[in-house]
């Protein structure tokens, strides 16, 4: 299928057009992948049938997320993306999983050329344009956005193996955004077994943890200047933040996961004076990016141009849109040549829909936060 002409400006136009493009390839016995060639099928729907983010949830979704628990990934991928792969000099079919703290995780595929660093044209509309240097130019745009500088040495506190954001750290921030980059590994899906087993284990892993992060800013004291971890780790390593500011190099936080509580932002922003830039999403879809033209100290997310979120009343019937201003459980969908997700429930996920604002024409997802069941643990993730 050949790639129309289309603006390099992110507008609706575009976006449906893209989106009918990468349900048809989808969908289509020669390019399309196992699953939702059964799907339409299942369904009687046809090339053509579907034209906007509403058609793609009601003729297509609710998406089980099972799909992407207990099939290979080549499942949920399109033949057209293994043809990308063989033709594209850099390419990588990247493996997405979820930290799988819900469940056993989920996984797909994104396309990602590691070689490209020339963003200055891209068109996030164009099927040759991976998926994975879509979402790092928009954040080094959101970097620019809340004024974080590049090429600082980073202390990231994230989920690396095969999950996305880890991936994304290493390659993205090696390349395109950081200075340096030190890891300290996490597995969330361990804390989940210790913390159901024996909280105190849960409490040792964390300890762990906030062990390599002393040890390593004792040692590159004052040379950090950023750090990228998680709404409970900056609770947790509050007053080594605290430090790294008032007597070291701190210039920056980025987090994600667990969420940021509106408090504690707003005294890392006004006490501490600090950049401070949240990301929001699961690694089957890429991030949804935090707006700078914000109420106060919400923290307001949108979405990526090969994403849409919607939120509803009844997790159970996507077909109970909650209105602006109005509290429910977030749904995710993705196109892209490689994955289509119709939408997919994000069970437990609480935002409020809010509108479109500044340069995000799409709704967005105010402080999102997980809603836990009685007896549940927050993890560090």
């Amino acid at each position: 299928m050949a790639t129309s002409a289309k603006s390099k400006i992110v507008n609706k136009t575009d976006q449906i057009d893209f989106l009918v493009e990468c349900v048809d390839i989808a969908i289509s016995e020669e390019l399309g992948s196992p699953y939702l060639i059964k799907l339409a099928k299942e369904r009687g729907i046809k090339q053509g049938d579907i034209n906007d983010w509403v058609d793609l949830a009601d003729k297509l979704g609710p998406t089980d997320p099972d799909t992407f628990r207990n099939f290979p990934v080549n499942y949920t991928t399109t033949k057209w993306a293994q043809q990308w792969y063989a033709k594209t000099p850099g390419a990588e079919l990247q493996v997405a999983e979820t930290g799988g703290t819900t469940g056993f995780p989920k996984k797909n595929i994104l396309l990602a050329n590691t070689t490209r660093i020339d963003f200055e044209d891209m068109d996030y509309f164009d099927l040759d344009t991976d998926t994975f240097n879509v979402l790092v130019k928009l954040c080094i745009d959101n970097f620019k956005d809340f004024g974080i500088p590049k090429d600082l040495t980073y202390l990231a506190t994230v989920p690396t193996g095969p999950h996305t954001i880890g991936k994304w750290t290493l390659k993205s921030f090696e390349r395109d955004l950081a200075k340096s980059v030190f890891m300290i590994d996490m597995d969330p899906r361990f804390v989940k077994v210790a913390m159901m087993a024996d909280p105190k284990i849960g409490g040792m892993y964390l300890q762990h943890m906030q062990d390599q992060v002393q040890r390593l800013v004792k040692q590159e004291f004052p040379f950090i200047s950023a750090m990228f971890t998680t709404g409970v780790l900056i609770e947790k390593m509050f007053p080594l933040i605290q430090n790294l500011r008032e007597k070291g190099n701190l210039q920056a936080i980025v987090h994600g996961g667990t969420p940021l509580s509106n408090e504690t932002l707003k005294v890392l922003r006004e006490d501490l004076k600090l950049p401070v830039i949240g990301f929001y999403g699961q690694s089957l879809f890429g991030t949804a990016f935090e707006s700078i033209e914000h109420e106060g100290y919400h923290i307001d997310y949108y979405p990526h141009p090969r994403m849409n979120m919607f939120i509803v009343n009844d997790h159970t019937d996507i077909t109970t849109r909650v209105n602006y201003g109005e509290e429910g459980t977030v749904v995710s969908q993705r196109i892209s040549p490689e994955t289509v997700i119709p939408a997919l429930v994000q069970t437990g996920d609480i935002a409020t829909l809010i509108k479109p604002n500044g340069k995000f024409t799409a709704d967005g997802a105010r402080d999102p936060h997980r809603v836990l069941v009685q007896g549940e643990q927050m993890g560090v993730y």
